[in-house]
This record gives structure tokens, C-alpha cells and sequence, in this order.
């Protein structure tokens, strides 16, 4: 590391020594290496107190996190809600902030605060409260960035900056990773505590003053590093010896801190809610967009455990090999051919490559390079890079935290967990599971579906339905049984913390939410749509408020289409009702009988809907006549056909609403096909643009009433004499529309209706298939195909000899 850095510009020496009353140890978040020599430090200092970098409105939770039965990966979830719009812009609703801030038992913060544990001594956070960070922060910038997943602490000022970049290159590596990984976890090793702390100090320390100071500023820094330094003055004199574990980036800024960077503002303590949670180790690999986290954190992981191992020596190359050897019996389990013997040619390569490249020992770069090169067979394309991706499995590491009992945990959360055990879904599994439900057959399925819908509303990201009936959308309703897949993810516990003010059990926080978002609802389709969420949650407790909101929402909805919308939920909801054992838990039918007269009042003036809007007015048409058909609202079928009368004798109205309103009609009364005669003979008979139309008006014909065709010989015959009176250019353009009208009809009826139009013409037979092959025929065809594959093989072969 001194010759790769000559010739940069001298940094500041940074004192480090055991005699020192506070003793200032750097790290990266998560660096094995950083958590080695700690330990070590830790052992010789015999620190009478340890201060961690860490937001200090998370103290009380210091007792979860090094209980012994806390497994990692743990991270601590930190939350504001700028209700006193000291950040938020606008009149808009107040501004939401969150981050997470990981551990792995590699994490040097938890190592040192384990240790001030086992040593029974003070150990704790100094750093700005998350939500002071927030105040003392510019506006998109820092921990205010719009990042998808927030992390309080970040490495980018040690990986991304110009300085790294030289270093990168002068040290001929790929990345900032590969290059950390070279001179501080394998060659960091075999340096003494005193080396490594000087070259933590040097790189992080350049790596400072190649950042701008404004940028320190902007990001909240400074007033990061003001803020832990009076904490760290405030240790010194109460104690001796006062062990300080901060990023290396801020030591120097914590020994030359400047109080006007203080921020002047604070917040009470309950006005940012911080949570322990479980982690998972995909979640804090770099790669999934952690900023503070390093690559393959499964693979560290290990490496940490190795460091702790009778020969720690070897630890990297244990390490190595066994990811080569778990790599080769996966891929061997999947299907390739990897040979021991490949496993270790791998493990020399890796070997050889760790010696051209100056490394003590093997490391995840070279273990990838050696997977690649002995693994991969072929040309490294997508289909090629199979290894790769198993190997990138592996090492990231599929593991689950756990917190220890009496964690202070939300309700709701505790019961998520309840539920989860007692529908026996695996909660501790970072890969997704799959489960089938008989959701009418078994009451336990039933709830367990129920319980599924509930994470679905709190948009917890836990499960997804994968198949079964699909009532909002009107798909597979002929299934009986619900498939589901789900895996739980930090978001999972980050959602129930979120929704924990709502109630302490799913079914009372959906329906709080239920109810909150009824009162807001502004259209009677939004409303029956969360009645039927909560239908699928089993949640009929609050069937009086959810109803009387339901009709306020009818009675003020103008929007013809939403109506209808509503109407369908409405009805799904009533027709369902005994199969999803909700029977009584809504006044369903009440409900659809106000919704339905509500639609009628609009319906006649849809008269003049666009070719855009028909199809859906359509499907209400034939909704409502559908409704009318059960014998609980068959009362209503006598307002519906009046409307339906009132809305065909409106002029002008679109052909293809005109005919299917027309075949309801028919289908009440049979009476009514006078109409649809004198109708099909005013477009047949009209200008010629009342021709053109006839196509749209036999789509909607034939869209409910269908039978006309196949059991009226004179319709027909209007038919027929409508199609060969049209010109070719006419033909053409009534073609598609004509398609749409007649693809109504199954093969079948098809078959019937060409055979009765051919005898219009006089045919009195007509052939609509050809004959199938007979077995024999079948045969000697294979036998000819066989036969010429086998000359054009051996002309191929002649080919290249020549």
C-alpha cells in the first residue's frame, strides 16, 4: 500500500496508541478485517467505555441487539414523519423518511458493541438522531436522496471518488471492492493492529481530502462529526479510556471537529419511531443496492467464521474451496457436468491467480475468475454463465436473522408472526415457497387465504397470487382451489411497522385502513372495490360504516362507467357470498338493488356513447340483465327492459349498443324480434352509410342473442342479402367488424350457419373439412421423411470431403 500510494499527496498522521485516554479505531461497515483487528484492539485497550457511530435515539435498543439469542443479520429501522413540515414542501400531505441500519456478525459496530456487553461496560451510539440527520441535510442529498432503499451509512465517499479511481488503476484492479479486498481483508490480516489502523487511516483520510467540503456540509457531515465529537468529550471525562469506533472517513473530523457545524435544532424523541428487525443476507449485499454494504456478504460471512476457526491462517482459502466445491454440487445436482477434477483445477487457479496478483491468499474475485475460467464451458454467453449465477447465489447467502424474546417488536408484527405459524408458512426462508389453498372445502385454507389478502392490502409484499377465482377482475371463477407464493423480505417487517398505528392484529389494522380509505373514496367503484377487499380478508365487522359510506358514494357518483364498475363488485360479492362463507357479514343485496337503480337512471342517456366506450356499456347491459335473472331481483327486470326500451328508441344511437340492448330485449320477449327485423332492415335498406354501420349492429346483435341466427331462416337470409350486396371495397371495410360479429359463434354453430347459407345459394352439400390421414398413410410419410433426411446427411457429408 506505501508504494502504491507514493507520489500522492502526504496525509495527516492520525495518532493511534493503547495509552491514549480515547482511542479513535476506523472501519468500513461490515469488513471482516476491520472486525479482526477490533477484536484484538478491544483485548489490549481494555476500553473502560466503547462509543459506535450510530444514530443515539437507538440507546435503548443496544439490550436487543447483543442479547445472545439475537441471531444476525438484525437491522434497526428508523422512521420520521415530518409533521411539523420542517422538510416537506408545498401543501401536499407531510413527507415520510426511513433507513435501515444493518448488522452482520461481522459488522465491527456490533462486534464492539457485543464486547462492551460481555465486559459489562457502557457501549453506545453517538451520532445525531436519524431524524436530526435529516434536518441537518440538504435537500436531495445524503439520506434525503429519493433512493428505493435508504441506508444510514454509506461507503460511496471511500468508493466513488476520483482518488479511488487512480488507485484502481495504478494498482491495475476492476473495482474499488477488488481493490479493498486485496489490501485490507486478505493482506490486512497479517498486519499488526497498529499497520493496519495507520493504512485504514491514510486511505480513508486522502480519500477525505479529495472530497469537496461542501459536499461534507450538504450531506450532513459536519454536523455529524460536530455533534459525535461532544458526545466523545463528554465520555473522556468520565472515563480513562474511552474506545471510539466510527467510519474511517469521519476520524479525522471527530479530531478536529467544529461546533459551528452544531445543528440547532432538535426533535422530541417519539417524533422518530426506531424499530429492531429481522435482515436477510440478500438484503445486505451491495449488489441489491445496499450503499454501505460489500459484495457476497454470505461469502464473508463464512470467511469471519473461518477467522474464528483452529487454523485462521487459511481462512480465505477454506473458504474458496469449499464455495468451489458447493458450486460443483450444485451445478452437478442441476444437470452439468462438472467433474471433481474441474473443482481442482478451480482451486489452483484461484491459487496461482491470488500469487500473479500479490494476495497472501485467495478471494472472492479470484474465486469468480477460477469458476469462470474452469466452470463455464464454451463461450460465456447468457446461456453460458450458469456457474457464475450459482456461485453469486451461494455467496450471497441465504440467511435470515432472528431477534431475541421480549425485542421490542409492534403488535401487529407479533401477530403476523402468530399467524404465520399457525398456517405453518415458513418464515425464515429467503427463497420463495409455494402453497395451495382449498379455500371452499377447508375453513383453515379459507382463513389462511383471508390472512394472505390482508398482507396484500398492507401492501407488505409477502405473498402473490399466483392462481385461482379472480373475483375483482371476473377471471377463473371456475376454480376451486387459490395458489399463492410468498417469502418473506425486510420490506415485510418494514410494512408492519409502518401500519402498526392501525391496530394490533392484521384483521384490526385492515379494517382501520379499510375504513380510512372508504372515507376518502370518491367514486362508487373505489368503494365497492374495497368492499370487496374486504370480503377476501374476512373482515364483515364493519359492515354499517363501510355500507353507509357505500351508499353515500352512490348517490353521489355521476360517472356511468364507475357505477358499473361498482355494480359488477356488487353482484360478484351477492353471488359469492355463501361460498366464501361471508353470508350476512355485508346487506349485499340492499346494496346492488341502490347501485342497479342508480345505473338505470343514467343507462337511457348512453345513447350516444363512442365507439371507445361501447364495449363497456355493453357489458353492463348484459350485467344488469344477468342480475335480473336470479330469483332475488327478478322484480327488477321489468325497470331494466323499460330502460332498455327507453335507450333503443333514443336517435341517434351507436349500432353496436343498439343491437345488443335489442337481443336483451329478445331474450325477456320474444315479441321484440319484430324490432330487431325492422332494425336490420333500416340498415340494410338505408343510405350507404347506415349499410357500413349494419357490421357494428350484428356485433352487438350477436353478443347477446346469437340464437337469432341459427334458428330464424329469413334473418338469414337479410344476412345474406346484406353481404352480397356490399361491393368489394365495402366487404373490405366491414371485414374486421364482421369477424368481431361472428366470433360468437363456436366452431360448430359456424359449421351450422355456412352449410345453411350455402343452401341459399343452392348448394345443397358443402365441404368444410379435409378428410383426415389415415394411419398408413401416416406411416409412409415418416417413412419418405426419414429416407431423405438420410440422402441430404449423406450428400452433406460427400459435400465436405470434396
Amino acid at each position: 500500500m506505501d508504494a502504491l500510494l507514493s507520489g500522492e499527496r502526504t496525509a495527516e498522521v492520525i495518532p493511534f496508541s493503547l495509552d491514549a485516554p480515547v482511542l479513535y479505531y476506523p472501519v468500513r461497515h461490515h469488513s471482516p478485517a476491520c472486525a479482526r483487528h477490533l477484536e484484538q484492539v478491544i483485548t489490549r485497550y481494555d476500553p473502560q467505555c466503547i462509543l459506535v457511530e450510530g444514530p443515539e435515539n437507538a440507546n435503548d435498543l443496544l439490550p436487543v441487539l447483543t442479547n445472545p439469542d439475537t441471531r444476525a443479520p438484525v437491522a434497526l429501522y428508523y422512521a420520521y414523519r415530518d409533521e411539523g413540515r420542517l422538510l416537506s414542501e408545498g401543501d401536499g400531505e407531510p413527507e415520510q423518511f426511513c433507513c435501515y441500519y444493518p448488522f452482520l456478525d461481522h459488522s465491527p459496530e456490533l462486534v464492539a458493541l457485543r464486547a462492551a456487553a460481555e465486559r459489562g461496560i457502557p457501549g453506545r451510539f453517538i451520532d445525531l438522531g436519524y431524524a436530526e440527520i435529516l434536518l441537518a441535510t440538504q435537500a436531495a442529498r445524503g439520506l434525503r436522496t429519493e433512493a428505493e432503499k435508504q441506508n444510514y451509512a454509506s461507503d460511496r465517499y471511500l468508493a466513488s471518488n476520483r482518488f479511488q479511481q487512480r488507485l484502481c488503476e495504478k494498482a491495475g484492479l476492476r473495482s474499488f471492492e477488488e481493490f479493498w479486498e486485496k489490501y485490507f481483508e486478505t493482506a490486512g490480516l497479517s498486519l499488526s493492529d497498529e499497520a493496519f489502523v495507520r493504512q485504514m487511516n491514510t486511505y480513508c483520510l486522502l480519500s477525505r481530502q479529495n472530497t469537496p467540503e461542501v459536499e461534507l456540509r450538504e450531506d450532513g457531515c459536519l454536523a455529524r462529526e460536530a455533534h459525535m465529537a461532544r458526545r466523545v468529550q463528554e465520555a473522556a471525562g468520565q472515563y480513562r479510556r474511552v474506545l471510539v469506533v466510527a467510519g474511517g472517513f469521519h476520524i479525522w473530523g471527530l479530531l478536529h471537529p467544529d461546533p459551528s457545524h452544531l445543528p440547532d435544532r432538535t426533535l422530541p424523541a417519539g417524533a422518530q419511531p426506531v424499530y429492531p428487525m429481522r435482515y436477510t443476507m440478500p438484503a445486505a449485499d451491495t449488489l441489491s443496492g445496499y450503499a454501505s454494504g460489500m459484495p457476497a456478504p454470505g461469502f464473508y460471512a463464512q470467511v469471519w467464521q473461518a477467522l474464528h476457526s483452529e487454523q485462521p491462517e487459511r481462512a480465505w482459502s477454506d473458504v474458496v474451496l469449499d464455495y468451489l466445491v458447493r458450486t460443483g454440487r450444485r451445478l452437478r445436482r442441476d444437470g452439468d457436468t462438472i467433474s471433481a477434477f474441474d473443482e481442482t483445477c478451480a482451486f489452483q487457479q484461484a491459487q496461482l491467480l491470488a500469487q500473479l496478483r500479490e494476495k497472501p491468499e485467495p478471494g472472492l474475485y479470484e474465486l469468480r475468475d477460477a469458476v469462470l475460467s474452469s466452470f463455464v464451458k464454451g463461450e460465456a454467453s447468457l446461456s453460458g454463465v450458469g456457474p457464475l449465477r450459482v456461485l453469486g447465489e451461494l455467496t450471497t447467502g441465504q440467511a435470515v436473522g432472528q431477534l431475541c424474546d421480549g425485542a421490542l417488536i409492534p403488535p401487529l408484527a407479533t401477530d403476523f408472526d402468530k399467524k404465520c405459524a399457525s398456517f405453518r408458512l415458513l418464515r425464515n426462508a429467503a427463497s420463495a415457497q409455494e402453497i395451495t389453498l382449498s379455500i371452499f372445502s377447508q375453513s383453515k385454507h379459507r382463513a389462511a387465504s383471508r390472512f394472505f389478502h390482508q398482507t396484500v392490502f398492507l401492501e407488505c409484499g409477502f405473498a402473490r397470487r399466483t392462481k385461482g377465482p379472480d373475483l375483482l377482475h371476473g377471471r377463473d371463477r371456475n376454480l376451486i382451489r387459490e395458489s399463492w407464493t410468498y417469502r418473506w423480505t425486510t420490506a415485510v417487517d418494514v410494512a408492519l411497522i409502518e401500519h402498526a398505528v392501525s391496530g394490533a392484529t392484521m384483521e384490526e389494522a385492515c379494517a382501520t385502513e379499510l375504513r380510512q380509505k372508504m372515507a376518502v373514496a370518491a367514486k362508487a367503484q373505489q368503494g365497492a372495490q374495497l368492499l370487496l377487499d374486504g370480503f377476501l380478508m374476512g373482515i364483515g365487522d364493519v359492515a354499517d360504516e363501510l355500507g353507509e359510506a357505500m351508499d353515500r358514494l352512490l348517490l353521489a357518483d355521476g360517472d356511468f362507467t364507475s357505477l358499473c364498475q361498482a355494480c359488477a363488485c356488487l353482484s360478484t360479492l351477492e353471488e359469492w357470498q355463501t361460498q366464501y362463507g361471508e353470508q350476512g357479514s355485508y346487506d349485499y343485496p340492499a346494496l346492488l338493488r341502490r347501485c342497479f337503480t342508480r345505473v338505470l337512471q343514467l343507462l337511457p342517456g348512453m345513447n350516444t356513447v363512442d365507439d371507445h366506450g361501447v364495449l363497456g356499456v355493453q357489458q353492463a347491459c348484459i350485467l344488469l340483465y344477468q342480475v335480473t335473472g336470479r330469483a332475488a331481483f327478478s322484480a327488477l327486470r321489468r325497470p331494466l327492459t323499460e330502460a332498455f326500451g327507453r335507450l333503443v328508441r333514443r336517435d341517434p344511437i351507436h349500432p353496436a349498443l343498439h343491437g345488443a340492448v335489442l337481443g336483451l330485449l329478445y331474450g325477456s320477449d320474444p315479441a321484440w324480434k319484430t324490432s330487431i327485423d325492422r332494425a336490420i332492415q333500416g340498415y340494410l335498406r338505408g343510405t350507404r352509410n347506415m349499410m357500413l354501420r349494419s357490421a357494428a349492429f350484428l356485433q352487438g346483435l350477436f353478443c347477446t342473442a346469437r340464437d337469432l341466427l341459427l334458428v330464424d331462416r329469413d334473418f338469414l337470409g337479410h344476412i345474406d342479402a346484406l353481404l352480397v350486396s356490399l361491393d368489394e371495397a365495402d366487404f373490405t371495410a366491414l371485414l374486421p367488424e364482421l369477424r368481431l360479429a361472428f366470433s360468437y359463434f363456436v366452431p360448430m354453430e359456424t359449421d351450422r350457419i355456412a352449410r345453411l347459407a350455402a343452401e341459399l345459394h343452392g348448394a345443397r352439400t358443402i365441404n368444410l373439412h379435409r378428410a383426415g390421414v389415415d394411419a398408413a398413410a401416416y406411416a409412409r410419410a415418416e417413412q419418405v421423411d426419414a429416407w431423405a433426411a438420410a440422402r441430404l446427411d449423406a450428400f452433406g457429408e460427400e459435400g465436405d470431403e470434396g
